[in-house]
């Protein structure tokens, strides 16, 4: 199967420039997009750590699906001792790191189970390899989702398209694939919580996504 991966230009997902949002599209050999990931991009440097990054960001009323990562795994601008031992990840207390939500990521149901979504994980570990992590938060796309909700007209026909009511992906599906493509699972002190979360939480560095392509 001939597939080309588009990136579109990052924008501003707020009013910072150092949180930025960007969409990823994988077309067939027909131009038909056939999947999508949406991802943002959050730099973080030694002047605005991760706790100072979430404190700008929670006061200026944005949508924060950072809370938990920047409140829990991060130390300064890297992700903490435990996690970079993990993913065998080198901190650097000088430099800026950029840090890589995944937002969403999607297959149409006929092109499912040929490797596509790892294809797009290893598309994007490439595209941002000094990147320092990537963070889902998992739970199924129906949740999350309102394809007649979507800002841009062709993202709710490609939403729309994926019949989400009856063709999603189980939680237990996307355990077993985020485990399976690179990404380890962190597993939050329920004590610290308020309420029990609603999704998993998957950690991967670009090189513990690349090094099962090699």
């Amino acid at each position: 199967m001939n597939l080309s991966i588009e990136f579109k230009t990052p924008v501003k997902t707020g009013s910072f420039d150092w949180q930025l949002s960007q969409e990823v599209n994988v077309s067939n050999e027909d131009g038909h997009v056939i999947a999508k990931a949406e991802i943002e991009l959050l730099t973080l440097n030694k002047h605005r750590d991760a706790v100072a990054s979430y404190e700008q960001l929670d006061s200026d009323d944005e949508n924060v699906d950072w809370e938990i990562p920047l409140n829990l795994y991060f130390k300064g601008q890297n992700l903490s001792a435990e996690l970079c031992n993990s993913l065998q990840i080198t901190p650097n207390v000088k430099k800026a790191q950029t840090h890589i939500m995944l937002e969403a990521l999607s297959v149409q149901p006929e092109y499912r189970k040929q490797g596509i979504g790892q294809y797009v994980l290893q598309e994007l570990a490439k595209q941002y390899e000094k990147a320092q992590s990537i963070t889902v938060l998992s739970m199924p796309m129906q949740l999350f989702v309102d394809p007649d909700n979507c800002i841009e007209e062709h993202n709710t026909a490609y939403y729309q398209s994926l019949d989400l009511v009856d063709k999603t992906s189980s939680q237990g599906e996307l355990h077993d694939f985020f485990n399976k493509v690179g990404f380890i699972e962190y597993q939050v002190d329920e004590a610290l919580l308020a309420e029990p979360l609603q999704f998993e939480i998957f950690v991967a560095s670009p090189q513990s996504i690349l090094k099962l392509s090699a």
